[in-house]
């Protein structure tokens, strides 16, 4: 019997780069055909080598989630329906993400409660260490001084940017907050929001925290962290019933203070936090 002879020295390189570069087809017509051996022998053969190939990034593409090797092209589209399955690297690398691996913290200020009794005034979201973004009903809506129950729009912008991350961070937002928004959502006929995970500094509190209230105010009084500024009943009323500006203007300044106070809160907290689950 006729031994096999495997390649060697340079020849066995240009042998594994080969290898390595070709879909199976090709394996088996170049690599495996002229050395007279099964694949399985030339997968015995590759892998004995100590030899690491730098595969031109052209040559790979993406199906569902997982990398296979193209066949001709940097993009393998067998038809026009092919495309949204199978892109490559070069395609996928430049994209921006839909949603951003972040935590954001996030309060609202309402008339009321509960959603069907009130409108939503302002909210503020803030991306971790970054600057706070404000969102405030006159806005949104450009008849806030004649007709100020209409609401659709601010949610509508709330909920747009809350999707675009994936952690949110609330005190007692489990219980209000998001509620709240949802509720509004499905009023003003939006579409729900995705899976995003929330972490609820009051529920952490709660478990943790042995102490007369879980209020945000009296929690940052007690660690320390910053004056939360009091709640003056007259200011909600003047915006929302006489569609005071000014009154607007320190609510919306209100807000904003309980979102740093509650991104301190929250790096305080995170070291009791076991798990995070869905908001």
């Amino acid at each position: 019997m006729v031994a096999r002879r495997k390649p060697t020295g340079q020849e066995y390189v240009e042998w594994c780069i080969t290898w390595d570069t070709s879909d199976h087809k090709g394996k088996m017509e170049n690599c495996c055909a002229p050395f007279k051996i099964k694949y399985d022998t030339g997968k015995s053969w590759r892998s004995s080598a100590d030899l690491e190939v730098d595969v031109p990034i052209a040559n790979f593409g993406l199906i569902g989630d997982k990398f296979t090797e193209a066949y001709d092209e940097p993009t393998l589209f067998a038809n026009a329906d092919d495309e949204e399955l199978c892109q490559s690297i070069e395609d996928i690398l430049p994209r921006q993400a839909q949603v951003e691996l972040d935590f954001v913290c996030f309060d609202i200020e309402t008339t009321n409660l509960t959603a069907d009794f009130s409108v939503l005034l302002c909210a503020c979201i803030k991306p971790w260490g970054r600057p706070i973004q404000v969102f405030r009903a006159d806005d949104y809506n450009s008849r806030w001084s004649e007709k100020r129950n209409d609401d659709s729009a601010i949610v509508k912008a709330i909920a747009t940017e809350l999707s675009r991350h994936a952690i949110v961070v609330t005190h007692y937002g489990v219980g209000f907050d998001i509620p709240y928004l949802r509720a509004k959502m499905v009023k003003h006929g939006l579409p729900p929001l995705p899976q995003m995970f929330g972490v609820d500094t009051y529920s952490i509190a709660k478990r943790n925290f042995r102490v007369s209230s879980r209020r945000l105010e009296n929690l940052c009084r007690y660690f320390e962290l910053g004056q939360k500024s009091s709640v003056q009943g007259g200011l909600w009323m003047e915006a929302s019933m006489n569609g005071s500006k000014e009154a607007l203007d320190e609510i919306v300044e209100h807000n904003k203070k309980d979102v740093v106070l509650l991104e301190r809160l929250a790096s305080l907290c995170f070291p009791y936090l076991k798990s995070i689950r869905r908001a």
